[in-house]
């Protein structure tokens, strides 16, 4: 009488051994499938990934050091170098625009009390003036903008206020333009948020006047990445007050930055802080 196995026999009758499968390669094959999709994965997040899992980066540099400097004029080269801008100043229609620097003639006192002029200005953060490309009519204009880490609402994505923030500006610009005393406020901003708008990249706002009668001046425009992605659209209505014939608006030209007559050199939209080691002691 033969014993009785306790183990069941993991060969079958009439399979040989060379029959059977080779999960060997199937673990290989799974093994290089998850290194390629996680190394892919690291360098090329998906927009949802980083909203789950968010990468961490290093705050905004004190204004006065000297690595805020070197960021600083690091992107103001990037700026003159984009072939974005490049492509701009080459239109067959180039002469029919002028470029300005908004706030680079603001006075200094009222700066500091300027939300994006002020509080965000800075190395990671708005570290350059807008870089501005305007028809000489005063109905279109494009602004070139870098958005650093330092603005996000949710890590690495610009929060959506500081976008509405740089929108209400830019409209502004073409509105102010078209109302009797150069002056105005904001009646009504309509925005739809159409991407997330990843921090540290140069972005684009492009405005237009709708149209403008009296007191009252209507602007579109929207956001977009170098490549012409669309991340925000918007409209606004913008009214000037009746008391603007008596204010001085000397002060809002300046904001909005003259015309020149030759495209602007690199180094005009970039503040450069100077370092507390550089500034000549007191004598008490």
């Amino acid at each position: 009488m033969q014993p009785i196995s306790m183990h069941p026999s993991t060969h079958h009758e009439g399979e040989t051994s060379d029959e059977r499968p080779d999960n060997t390669a199937l673990v290989v094959s799974g093994t290089l499938l998850g290194a390629t999709t996680f190394t892919l994965g690291a360098l090329y997040p998906p927009d949802p990934l980083l909203f789950i899992s968010p990468r961490s980066a290093a705050g905004p540099p004190d204004p006065s050091s000297q690595l805020a400097i070197t960021l600083t004029n690091s992107l103001e080269s990037s700026l003159h170098s984009l072939p974005y801008l490049q492509k701009l100043r080459n239109r067959a229609d180039a002469d029919e625009w002028y470029e300005t620097r908004p706030f680079v003639n603001y006075p200094e006192e009222r700066k500091v009390n300027s939300l994006t002029q002020g509080a965000l200005r800075g190395a990671g953060k708005l570290a350059l003036y807008p870089l501005v490309r305007a028809r000489k009519d005063e109905k279109e204009a494009i602004v070139i903008v870098h958005v650093g880490r330092g603005v996000c609402g949710h890590e690495g994505i610009v929060h959506g206020g500081l976008l509405a923030t740089i929108l209400d500006e830019s409209l502004a610009r073409v509105a102010f333009q078209h109302l009797p005393n150069n002056l105005g406020v904001t009646a009504n901003l309509n925005i739809n948020y159409k991407a997330a708008t990843k921090a540290d990249q140069f972005i684009v706002i492009h405005t237009k006047l709708e149209s403008a009668k009296g007191r009252k001046a209507v602007v579109s425009g929207e956001i977009t990445d170098l490549d012409g992605k669309l991340l925000v659209d918007a409209s606004a209505v913008f009214v000037e007050p009746k008391y603007a014939k008596y204010l001085n608006t000397n002060a809002i030209k300046e904001a909005l930055g003259e015309p020149t007559h030759a495209p602007i050199l690199p180094g005009s939209g970039a503040p450069i802080p100077i370092p507390p080691s550089a500034t000549p002691a007191q004598s008490s």
